[in-house]
């Protein structure tokens, strides 16, 4: 939804780390904490992994710096779309992929600091957790919702996509499905990983919305834990819907939209942390009962 301009700093902490059977990174980073900044500006949200001091005896910089990075491509201004692999070292046989998206709208940003706090710890036991800061980093960089095309991506989707309004509109939804390179390369990203769960977090609307699907007890589980109402979302054209095709790519997949408020407050952001560790575990017995 729309709401205020503003940018969050998001700082990825990155290591090397020998990959996981889903995914072979395209590059290794070194065995030294590299620090990669997904969007710079000033705010008193300041992320929650760049706060770890770097010390030989520290677990969650060790574990930060055994995270791996991977460019899964490049948006329509050549930046690259980011997917950031947590400890993938550590993954058991059998685990359950599970992704969190950070950015898709983007003036709508505070789910980053949430992402930061995920990559600073470790996973839940079977689950396979992957982090996409923004999957519209050019919008993320000139804190507007669409992509540089003025694409809304979150209407760009194949499934049920249909043509909405014209560049300008808040909606404009491309000149067709999957049109643009930023959804092209989330959707080739998915059908490799094929997640269990995908997380997308949006603003302002504080709430999630009701499910009757199997993610229905996960959303409200969330919903509890944070303390967001439980509502539906409307006041939109809802087709082409980034969340809805995940949930269409395979049978069984579950997605699901976090509308936070204007703002996250800083102390908020373990307290949805907590709540995507424990949904993800939600989706890994869904998952493994199947």
């Amino acid at each position: 939804m729309t709401r205020r301009a503003s940018a969050v700093a998001c700082l990825v902490l990155v290591g090397c780390s020998a990959g996981s059977p889903a995914a072979t990174p395209t590059s290794v980073p070194t065995e030294s904490v590299a620090t990669t900044e997904i969007a710079a500006s000033t705010t008193s949200q300041a992320p929650v992994a760049s706060t770890t001091t770097s010390t030989s005896t520290s677990t969650t910089t060790t574990l930060v710096e055994r995270n791996v990075t991977e460019v899964i491509g490049t948006s329509v201004e050549g930046r690259p779309i980011e997917v950031i692999h947590v400890d993938p070292a550590s993954v058991l046989p059998g685990s359950v992929p599970v992704l969190v998206v950070g950015v898709i709208h983007g003036d709508e940003n505070d789910g980053l600091p949430i992402l930061d706090d995920l990559a600073s710890g470790p996973a839940p036991s079977g689950v396979d957790l992957w982090l996409m800061p923004a999957m519209n980093p050019d919008g993320l960089a000139a804190d507007a919702r669409h992509n540089a095309r003025g694409v809304d991506l979150n209407r760009n989707f194949p499934h049920d996509w249909t043509a909405i309004a014209a560049p300008g509109n808040w909606e404009y939804s491309g000149t067709g499905p999957a049109s643009e390179p930023e959804t092209q390369a989330f959707i080739a990203f998915v059908e490799r990983l094929q997640p269990a769960l995908t997380l997308w977090y949006h603003q302002d609307e504080y709430r999630i919305s009701p499910s009757w699907r199997s993610d229905g007890p996960l959303r409200q589980r969330y919903a509890e834990l944070t303390g967001l109402p439980y509502l539906a979302v409307t006041g939109g054209t809802y087709t082409g819907v980034a969340a809805t095709w995940t949930r269409q790519s395979r049978p069984g997949a579950m997605s699901f939209i976090i509308e936070l408020g204007e703002t996250l407050p800083v102390d908020e952001v373990a307290v949805h942390a907590r709540a995507v560790r424990e949904v993800a575990t939600m989706a890994r017995d869904v998952a493994t009962n199947e």
